[in-house]
């Protein structure tokens, strides 16, 4: 049997132990198309790449014999690898200060970190135990990482910000839907093939994704089964969970940033990052206090007939708050959307001051998508914003990955939105009010 490495080419040739012909052909199976042949899964420890010869049934002896020598080789892999222990350790849990998804404690040699399940309450996503010694053996109920990691692909944007925050971009291996990514770095990375675009993040090229060899894949969740993610653990692909976009506040999705820093062994520098972040958001929300009045306002647009508000607990409608605007769904409790429809949204917000949150770059494209959008006085007055302030050539928008780590300038442009005279000398960083043309 023969192990066949990324470089090499994906053809069979034939060896001295056995003979290759037309009648017994041998055939070099990739990992991820075993379905129908039992797939099996191996160790990461053996290459991804690992070739199974399939014979017709009259060398299926030969088969039975490789299967079992595979199946050998994968359990005294698992044996020697995993170091793990049974019983509980003991840690010292840290303290946050507002995130809910996750949990952080410690002891002098491992980190331990569990995602909890957004979905189900008081039920765990998974547990990591993150240590600097691979010899160190970790309880059972965990998966092992050794830190600090050298090589991660991740599937959002989103995790951009918090890595570039920290300092680690240049560990990033692999990426999804690179149009979509606004980080210049990332962007030269994935031009000069030192980063790999693999494709959408619900239909990864996960072959592509064996070969870059990450330590690490970070990847959200969902209140359903992930396809994707279940292949990748089946090829022994260490997955973190990173749900940050179900935090219940702002600052909340922020703290993560102690959450990726602990990979990377940078608790101390992800303390220092969100504790500043705290602060100016805090001070923001001081200065918005001084404000005379609250400013009605609302968001979103029509798409296909569909208008999505924002619910009275997302995050958005925590910034209209902190910067005293007047939104009609404040004491909603949703923390997604309101599902709406723009002849539903005329009624309730025809006469509201503030529009954000729209596509269209200027008032006369807003207009051409949908005439009835001149129905409202914030259309009138031009008093209409988007989030694309910081956007690139393609589809990258900052918005979508600084302004995760960076709320406390949000909730500036925010301010600056509804009480300009507060802010006088700041300028919008992720928002743009329209131009007429």
């Amino acid at each position: 049997m023969k192990s066949f490495h990324k470089n090499d080419n994906l053809t069979a040739k034939k060896t001295d132990s056995l003979h290759v012909n037309d009648r017994n052909s041998l055939f070099l199976i990739p990992l991820l198309s075993l379905n129908k042949y039992n797939r099996l899964w191996f160790n990461r420890k053996i290459n991804s790449y690992l070739c199974i010869v399939i014979l017709n049934p009259i060398s299926i002896d030969l088969m039975k014999h490789l299967t079992l020598l595979i199946l050998t080789i994968f359990a005294l892999s698992s044996c020697s690898d995993k170091k793990n222990i049974s019983t509980k350790i003991q840690t010292t849990d840290i303290p946050l200060s507002y995130a809910k998804g996750f949990t952080i404690s410690k002891n002098d040699n491992i980190t331990k970190l569990v995602v909890n399940n957004p979905w189900k309450p008081g039920e765990i996503l998974d547990t990591y135990y993150l240590v600097k010694n691979d010899s160190i053996a970790t309880p059972s109920d965990g998966e092992k990482i050794k830190i600090p990691l050298n090589s991660i692909m991740v599937n959002s944007a989103t995790y951009l910000g918090f890595i570039g925050a920290l300092n680690e971009l240049d560990k990033v291996v692999g990426v999804c839907n690179a149009d979509y990514i606004y980080n210049p770095f990332i962007l030269q990375e994935v031009k000069v093939g030192n980063i790999a675009d693999l494709g959408e993040s619900f239909n990864l090229d996960i072959e592509n994704l064996l070969c870059l060899k990450p330590e690490a894949v970070m990847t959200t969740s969902y209140n359903t089964e992930d396809i994707n993610s279940k292949k990748m653990k089946q090829c022994g692909l260490p997955i973190i969970y990173n749900v940050e976009w179900q935090e219940p506040s702002i600052l909340g999705r922020t703290e993560w940033i102690k959450f990726i820093a602990c990979f990377f062994d940078k608790s101390e520098m992800a303390d220092s990052i969100f504790n500043d972040v705290e602060q100016k958001y805090n001070e923001a929300k001081q200065i918005a206090n001084g404000a005379q009045n609250r400013p009605t306002i609302f968001s979103g647009q029509d798409y296909r007939g569909t208008w999505s508000l924002s619910g009275g607990k997302s995050y958005t409608a925590q910034l209209f708050k902190d910067a005293k605007a007047s939104y009609l769904y404040e004491n909603d409790n949703t923390a997604t959307s309101i599902a709406s429809n723009i002849e539903q949204v005329l009624i309730r917000f025809n006469e509201t001051d503030i529009w954000v949150g729209t596509q269209e770059k200027s008032l006369h494209a807003l207009e051409q998508s949908n005439s009835k959008y001149r129905l409202f006085k914030a259309f009138k007055e031009g008093k209409v914003y988007n989030y694309e302030k910081r956007v690139n050539g393609t589809s990258g928008n900052d918005y979508w990955e600084g302004a995760v780590v960076r709320p406390d300038l949000l909730l500036k442009d925010m301010i600056k939105v509804c009480h300009p005279e507060l802010l006088e000398d700041y300028e919008l960083t992720y928002m743009q009010q329209l131009s007429k043309e």
